[in-house]
């Protein structure tokens, strides 16, 4: 494994812990959230309960709108998991709608000034606690999580919009860069890595089979996407983000270094390995695929969640 390129804290094989119901309503966060010590509402006719009385700095913004739930992690990632109708579903000959699991983790200075501007709006927001019985929510809606783990809802429709709109804006930017390009030469001359293929992996503890493509450039980004069939319909599962330049470069002359072309008498299959060197791409043979795919494998427990399945090697497939 590259030096630096070690598992971290968000980085992590367990699913996201937010969970969409029937209604779309948003209930959880993280698998870390309590409704333990939760701040009492105030009195009838006292003053309303603001985010900025509390003085604690709030980790996490949830939004939730029908169909979709959204998070921002101060420290850490935006997940949004979307629901589609089941008609978006039936060309997959599927029972249920179509679901998409997004993680995209942008550079630190980036959710910094993110938080900066949305600080100042939580600060004026009436919140509440979260309670048991707190089912019947009204959408759009909206939640913060303190770094103990309680939840709080925001108790204005404009305020839960605002927040919405918030996260929705920060989703679509990281969305429209999220794919990564080229960057400059590695040591061994390589500028971008890729690797695609049949893959299978566990989802709520059943084997699930589909297809992953991972990208990862020596500028440091990085994006995989997993994408099967499953009883409950198509899902597809997204993650990209940055790691060390330097990092990244080492990682791909490791995982490319047995990269031996593939000769003209195989055909271009649809399972491969590939680098970009001098802005042209450069294909693995079968036999080096799999062992790239092999490298590969170290990358990908340090990226974690769409990026986890596991590349089912390559046959060697001869053409005309």
């Amino acid at each position: 494994m590259a030096p630096g390129l070690q598992p971290k804290p968000w980085m992590s094989s367990k699913p996201i812990a937010l969970r969409l119901i029937a209604t779309g309503i948003l209930i959880s966060a993280c698998g870390c959230a309590t409704r333990s010590a939760l701040p009492q509402s105030p009195p009838a006719g006292t003053a309303a309960l603001t985010a900025g009385k509390m003085g604690v700095r709030f980790e996490r913004v949830l939004v939730a709108d029908r169909g979709a739930v959204m998070m921002v992690a101060r420290e850490g990632c935006v997940a949004a998991i979307t629901q589609g109708s089941a008609e978006s579903a039936a060309a997959a000959d599927a029972d249920g709608g179509s679901e998409e699991m997004r993680v995209r983790c942008p550079r630190p200075e980036r959710l910094k000034a993110w938080f900066a501007g949305v600080d100042k709006i939580i600060a004026a927001v009436d919140v509440e606690p979260l309670t048991e019985d707190s089912d019947d929510i009204t959408l759009p809606a909206a939640e913060l999580v303190t770094p103990k783990g309680d939840i709080l809802q925001v108790k204005k429709r404009a305020d839960a919009e605002r927040l919405l709109a918030e996260v929705r804006a920060l989703t679509a930017e990281l969305a429209s860069v999220e794919v990564p390009s080229p960057g400059p030469s590695s040591a061994k001359g390589w500028q971008m890595l890729r690797v695609s293929g049949p893959a299978h992996v566990f989802l709520g503890g059943a084997p699930t089979a589909g297809q992953l493509d991972a990208r990862m450039s020596t500028n440091g980004q990085y994006m995989c996407e997993f994408v099967a069939s499953t009883r409950g319909g198509p899902i597809r599962a997204t993650k990209s983000g940055w790691l060390s330049p330097t990092v990244a470069a080492h990682a791909i002359d490791e995982v490319l270094s047995p990269l031996a072309d593939v000769a003209s008498a195989e055909r271009r299959a649809t399972t491969f390995a590939a680098g970009i060197s001098e802005g042209a791409e450069r294909r693995a043979n079968a036999a080096s695929t799999a062992v790239v795919f092999e490298r590969f494998a170290a990358v990908q427990d340090v990226l974690g969640d769409a990026c986890l399945p596991e590349l089912d090697p390559p046959t060697a497939q001869v053409g005309l």
